[in-house]
């Protein structure tokens, strides 16, 4: 693989394909661990936080963040299901690129609203009562 942390994620990989959806719900988990962190570690947290907005601010840039007006999707590079062959693959590619589905969608818009609550100074959200009321 040679200096793979050196090169950008490339979506049309020959021997692998790239899943936006993977890397959507990976920034959203950095981004959350990092905001819960920061109070107890701060290194630790901006480090979580920091891994976070580095992997959304490259799935809101060009190949992954749909520049098309016709197109349903906004998170393009999406893996539906692997093992079956269900993910669409281009003529001339080895692999599955370029679809949308609903969960990069969601999960895009999910880490975006966690980083627009954050630049806010609002408290993170939870799925059950408010953080401050459980001390």
């Amino acid at each position: 693989m040679g200096e793979w942390r050196a090169r950008p994620a490339d979506p049309f990989d020959a021997c692998e394909p790239f899943d936006s959806s993977a890397a959507a719900i990976a920034a959203q988990g950095l981004v959350r661990l990092g905001w819960l962190l920061r109070p107890a570690d701060p290194a630790a947290g901006e480090r979580y936080l920091a891994a976070g907005l580095t992997v959304l601010r490259t799935l809101t840039g060009p190949p992954f963040l749909s520049e098309d007006p016709a197109h349903e999707g906004l998170l393009l590079h999406s893996v539906y299901h692997r093992p079956r062959g269900w993910g669409r693959i281009p003529p001339g590619a080895a692999a599955p690129c370029g679809e949308a589905s609903q969960w990069d969608d969601y999960h895009l818009r999910e880490v975006g609203r966690l980083v627009q609550r954050l630049a806010e100074g609002g408290p993170p959200p939870t799925f059950f009562g408010n953080p401050a009321s459980a001390a």
